[in-house]
């Protein structure tokens, strides 16, 4: 069975869209897509309508780039005010020959969670840290294995019910049925991950439009959050009210113009752009990067002081990554601030190679973990919906079927007919 997973990434700035094949380990990218959202602020829906408009442009773009409808998605819920909470859950093997099956890690799972999830919230995942059959610590991968019992120890994350089903309700009104949901900082995680780290303690700081995240982790396992109300928005503006400009220009000087380190500007590089009055006004680059240099100094001194906010922990490592990156010289203001020991992160996957697609490959890499961990084999593309991705003057007609959508399935792992 071939394994197609789609991510959807709604962010304030922008809507992502990966459609990937998972093989040995690695994503191989059919589609993908970034589209300017609406009704977003900081991350959290403001105006249902808007969003939905904007996940259907994204949908559009990607049906048309792989010729077949898109009908499941991973998406990501918002990391605000998320919970983190040990877990362990115990279960007797039923079956007749007391093997180990997916079956039996999920009901472990359900019983971890029994009476732990805090009024006015809802689960988001548990995260298995540790498997123990028959008293015997250290199991990797139960599946298959032989025992009485089986003990699962984990992480469980948990969200605010609003975080959740207000991105549900934009998802599947935009005609698509969600599979699995996902925090983004966890999904940062998944995507740049590797075996170093994974022994390590450290942060994760993803630098957004309008927020910033920081996550922390422990031999990687996520165990703490929050989320920053400042980002690239926040330069934005600096320009537009120091130049008297408007805001869409000060975008523009951002990402085209500025240097995240006055250092490291053309002190004769020149930006020719009307102000607020209609007045032609010509901006040199060092003056355009004091600014930006200015807020990016605090973004990244206001995310350092959070790490230990969040742990008085060691941290061994931190990765920057997010759209903030991209700005000219990021890495000279990065060093300036954490050291030169600071691991700045650079998506090279072929066709999605930009820091914003970080969050929605990190998705499909979690999901796939989560089914190979659970020993589930899983797609979200059935058999002649392959045949089409190889044919592509083959349409499909667009599939109206009624959504449907089991919470717990896709917390836990519902057994699926694909399976």
């Amino acid at each position: 069975m071939k394994k197609i997973y789609t991510s959807i990434d709604i962010g304030t700035y922008s809507i992502k869209i990966i459609v990937g094949e998972y093989i040995n380990d690695k994503l191989h990218i059919l589609a993908s897509t970034c589209v300017k959202s609406k009704g977003l602020k900081k991350g959290l829906i403001v105006e249902a309508s808007y969003v939905i408009e904007s996940i259907k442009n994204a949908i559009k773009e990607i049906n048309e780039s792989l010729g077949i409808p898109i009908k499941k998605v991973i998406v990501n819920v918002p990391d605000y005010n998320a919970k983190f909470k040990k877990v362990k859950g115990i279960i007797d093997i039923t079956n007749e020959d007391k093997i180990i099956t997916s079956n039996d890690i999920n009901r472990a799972i359900k019983d971890s969670i029994y009476n732990q999830i805090d009024e006015g919230y809802e689960l988001v995942t548990v995260i298995p840290t540790e498997y123990i059959i028959d008293e015997k610590e250290g199991i990797s991968k139960p599946v298959g294995k032989n025992g009485q019992k089986l003990e699962i120890k984990g992480i469980m994350i948990s969200t605010p019910k609003k975080n959740i089903y207000s991105v549900l309700g934009v998802v599947e009104a935009a005609g698509l049925e969600v599979v699995d949901i996902t925090l983004s900082g966890l999904s940062d995680y998944f995507e740049v991950r590797n075996d170093k780290i994974d022994k390590l303690t450290g942060a994760i700081i993803d630098l957004g439009h309008e927020t910033t995240n920081v996550s922390i982790f422990e031999e990687g396992v996520i165990t703490d959050n929050n989320t920053l109300q400042i980002g690239g928005v926040n330069i934005e503006k600096d320009i537009s009210y120091v130049f008297g400009v408007n805001i869409f220009d000060g975008r523009a000087l951002k990402e085209k113009f500025a240097s995240s380190h006055k250092r490291f500007c053309q002190l004769n590089e020149t930006y020719e752009v009307k102000n607020s009055i209609g007045e032609l006004v010509k901006l040199n680059q060092l003056e355009v990067s004091e600014v930006t240099m200015s807020r990016m100094q605090e973004i990244l001194s206001l995310a350092k002081k959070q790490i230990r906010a969040l742990t008085d922990k060691n941290i061994d490592y931190i990765v920057l990554t997010g759209g903030l990156t991209e700005i000219k010289s990021f890495k000279n203001i990065a060093y300036e601030v954490f050291g030169k020991d600071v691991i700045i992160y650079n998506s090279t996957t072929l066709g999605a190679r930009d820091n914003k697609y970080v969050t929605a490959l990190g998705m499909i890499k979690y999901f796939a973990f989560k089914m190979e961990s659970r020993e589930r084999e899983y797609t979200m593309f059935d058999i002649e919906e392959e045949t089409k991705l190889v044919t592509p003057n083959n349409k499909l007609k667009k599939d109206n079927a009624i959504l449907n959508k089991i919470f717990g399935g896709f917390i836990v792992g519902k057994e699926d007919k694909n399976e």
